[in-house]
């Protein structure tokens, strides 16, 4: 989601978690955000968080 709205680790990390090590952790699988961060990302990304859970969801129901 991230990369297609063009969106670098960089940028997402100064809106969301103030560092990048952590954006990459997440999107690697080696931690998961909390829920309050899951909302800060979801406003960052222009999308609902219930998108960002449900598509979390699948990815690991279909790995």
């Amino acid at each position: 989601m991230r990369e297609q709205r063009g969106i670098s680790q960089g940028q997402l990390s100064r809106q969301v978690a103030g560092n990048r090590i952590a954006v990459n952790a997440w999107e690697c699988g080696r931690k998961v955000p909390t829920l309050d961060t899951i909302g800060r990302l979801a406003d960052a990304l222009g999308v609902q968080y219930t998108e960002l859970i449900s598509r979390t969801d699948r990815e690991a129901v279909s790995a």
